[in-house]
């Protein structure tokens, strides 16, 4: 596979190990420390880790589908937050965040490139 290659030259190893050691001790108080988690927290738990470990690959924030899926995770993970009965602003903050993003990436898109401010 020519992507292996590559993508083993663009993982920052310190951030990966960093977010390794973060995601395991999350996972381990959410799932076993404090009980057995709701469907909704299994859902938050997919949709939210492979976000953290975006972060660890060089070059996947200049993506150009990157931020319209982060702006609609953002919306995901207020709706699973409202739905589970829990940090109800929060959800709102999320889910306000989500549609702002989405709109400013719309408006940018159907902007043309002349008239965008420098």
């Amino acid at each position: 596979m020519s992507s292996s290659p590559s993508l083993r030259d663009r993982i920052r190893p310190r951030a990966l190990l960093l977010m390794i050691l973060l995601v395991g001790g999350a996972t381990f108080v959410e799932f076993v420390y404090l009980g057995p988690p709701s469907l909704y927290s299994v859902v938050l738990w997919i949709i939210v880790v492979p976000l953290l470990f975006s972060t660890t690959v060089y070059g996947v924030r200049s993506h150009p589908l990157y931020q319209p899926l982060v702006y609609g995770s953002f919306i995901a993970i207020g709706v699973l937050q409202y739905l589970d009965s829990d940090w109800f602003l929060l959800a709102g903050l999320f889910i306000l965040a989500g549609l702002v993003g989405l709109v400013s990436e719309l408006r940018n898109q159907y902007t043309p490139t002349s008239s965008r401010p420098q």
